[in-house]
């Protein structure tokens, strides 16, 4: 299929045309991390990119219709360490299950996945317990998946308490809750994804939106440790 990562404008020197690099270049002696970022169309997948990333890479709209039409790969750098965020087009929209699985395999055969971030809002529609189980299936047993909660600016106390609050359909915590549907996760991250126009001129919501980038980094940084993983190996 071939896959790109691609650099942003404020990754390079000004002089330098803007262009795509094949993921598995070495930097610094060592190859980028892929990572996956996917979820339901509409559950901010485009804006998590945007945020991990650090710059607008991703279009992506204010309401729920699909931002992105194909697989595309953004290069990240942070910490000292080098990464390729790839964003799949979101199932439900243009994509549908069974294809995201295949982008998933594809990147997978291709690339090798380092960490999957499974990015839903906080409404139960995008919580899909069938393409976890799909997921974890076509990709080697350990690499991990992390669930991102999303659109929780607005949230009482901190957004990470969102976990452990009760849901809107029982008194189980939304954790919980999610385990009891089969969406058992390695880790997961609560945050805001709102775009810096939209947070910088709101205290709340500016340092809500840097407390979630932290976040999800530190994830990363956490999971991407050794060496890059290479196609079809297993994790160490």
């Amino acid at each position: 299929m071939g896959f790109f990562c691609f650099r942003s404008k404020a990754d390079i020197a000004p002089t330098t045309a803007l262009k795509a690099e094949p993921p598995n270049r070495e930097l610094s002696g060592q190859g980028p991390y892929t990572v996956v970022v996917f979820g339901r169309t509409g559950a901010g997948i485009s804006s998590l990119v945007n945020l991990i990333v650090g710059s607008t890479v991703a279009q992506c709209h204010a309401d729920t219709r699909p931002c992105t039409q194909k697989t595309t790969g953004h290069h990240a750098s942070f910490s000292g360490k080098h990464f390729c965020i790839y964003d799949i087009p979101g199932f439900g929209g243009v994509s549908s299950e069974s294809e995201t699985i295949k982008n998933i395999q594809s990147l997978e055969r291709e690339r090798g996945i380092d960490v999957l971030l499974y990015c839903m809002r906080k409404a139960r529609a995008t919580m899909v317990p069938d393409i976890l189980r799909e997921t974890r299936r076509v990709v080697p047993s350990g690499v991990p998946i992390v669930a991102v909660v999303t659109e929780l600016e607005r949230v009482e106390g901190s957004m990470e308490s969102w976990w452990t609050t009760p849901s809107e359909a029982g008194k189980l915590a939304n954790g919980q809750a999610l385990e009891n549907i089969g969406m058992s996760f390695d880790q997961h991250a609560c945050v805001t994804t709102l775009p810096l126009e939209d947070a910088v001129h709101h205290n709340t919501f500016s340092e809500r939106r840097k407390q979630s980038q932290e976040a999800v980094r530190g994830i990363l940084l956490e999971r991407c440790r050794g060496e890059k993983r290479k196609p079809g190996s297993s994790p160490r």
